[in-house]
């Protein structure tokens, strides 16, 4: 693998240069949450922070393992931002009250990804899920100022950024907002042989739509 780009694998997504965000639009029952998650998995030297605004780190834990992310103390961290009990949870895990505190938000995610990097952890893979539910709490300047706040911290320390968003649940002008701090979008949609995706703006991506198969039905 090169040093110098995150690949996904089993993924039709080519690799990326270090410092890339990428925005994952699509609705969740085209399996966009497990897609993105997907693209969270690397390699075992590598460190993963998930912000959850909508799911309890519990349950993220759950779904990391579901797709082969290793969730240890050693590699993983999420903040969540119900509050939840993280009793038997076996990363690190911060909280926030609401997913409308983001200054708390990134204020742990800066804590989080500030200890990876001082037990030498430096490649970190983040995902923000999702920027549709702090959209519904929050009002669009400031959510944009998070997230281009977010694309800058992960552009700076050459990390990987994926951020998840409904774009059902927004209008027009909100996407193009938000899209704007990425380097690049996966559009996905469900077909009649089942999901597929479109890369769109960054180095190597495809504008054509390509199939991707569910881990749940790569592993009937």
């Amino acid at each position: 693998m090169n040093e110098d780009a995150y690949g996904f694998d089993g993924l039709p997504i080519d690799p990326v240069r270090r410092g890339t965000s990428i925005l994952v639009a699509g609705p969740s029952h085209a399996g966009t949450r497990e897609l993105a998650y997907r693209m969270l998995a690397g390699d075992a030297d590598e460190g993963v922070i998930i912000l959850t605004t909508n799911t309890t780190a519990a349950d993220v834990a759950a779904e990391c393992e579901t797709v082969g992310i290793e969730v240890s103390s050693d590699r993983m961290g999420i903040v969540d931002c119900l509050d939840a009990d993280s009793s038997g949870v076996p990363a690190r895990v911060l909280t926030v009250s609401s997913a409308q505190d983001l200054t708390g938000i990134g204020m742990r995610y800066s804590k989080l990804y500030s200890d990876f990097h001082s037990e030498g952890v430096d490649s970190i893979r983040t995902g923000l899920f999702s920027i549709s539910t702090v959209l519904s709490l929050t009002e669009l300047r400031t959510v944009s100022r998070f997230v281009h706040t977010l694309v800058g911290r992960v552009s700076k320390v050459g990390g990987l950024g994926v951020f998840l968003v409904d774009p059902a649940m927004h209008d027009e002008r909100e996407l193009r907002t938000i899209s704007q701090f990425c380097d690049g979008r996966v559009d996905v949609r469900e077909s009649h042989d089942g999901p597929e995706l479109r890369s769109r703006g960054f180095l190597g991506g495809s504008s054509s739509w390509l199939s991707f198969e569910p881990l749940a039905a790569a592993d009937r």
